[in-house]
């Protein structure tokens, strides 16, 4: 087991206003014209609904993300389907002010050794992008 986690994000909005927006998938079809371009990078997404997103992310191929698990306003749970390695994503928010919502992304996968090596650092980057698309996106 492989565990990789994101620095900690502030979003500038109420917790429930942040989960509202990040536990349906399907508010981010305009995730394109909402974030600049050095942000999203390369990363093409091919299709959403409310409960899974799919894209593709260069030199790493097709990536579908599934909803799983929700727990109204603290945490969301995503899971890699038809991934070649499994592949868990949990979205934890706190709010320790008013207004002032924290984000951390936590990702879990099965790695060996030579794998972790190889991609680690890869997949921490990926997760540090994907935490700072968050935090940008208008709530």
């Amino acid at each position: 087991m492989a565990d990789y986690t994101s620095n900690i994000k502030t979003i500038l909005a109420p917790r429930p206003r942040v989960y509202a927006r990040l536990s349906d998938l399907s508010g981010l079809s305009k995730v394109k014209e909402l974030i600049p371009a050095d942000k999203l990078g390369k990363i093409d997404i091919e299709a959403i609904d409310s409960d899974t997103c799919a894209f593709v992310i260069p030199m790493a191929g097709r990536l579908e993300l599934k909803i799983v698990e929700r727990e109204p306003d603290k945490t969301i749970k995503l899971e890699a389907q038809s991934a070649p390695i499994p592949l868990t994503i949990w979205i934890q928010l706190i709010e320790p002010e008013a207004g002032d919502t924290r984000l951390r992304l936590t990702l879990r996968t099965e790695l060996n050794f030579m794998m972790k090596k190889m991609v680690g650092g890869k997949l921490q980057e990926g997760l540090e992008r994907l935490a700072d698309i968050m935090a940008a996106l208008p709530y």
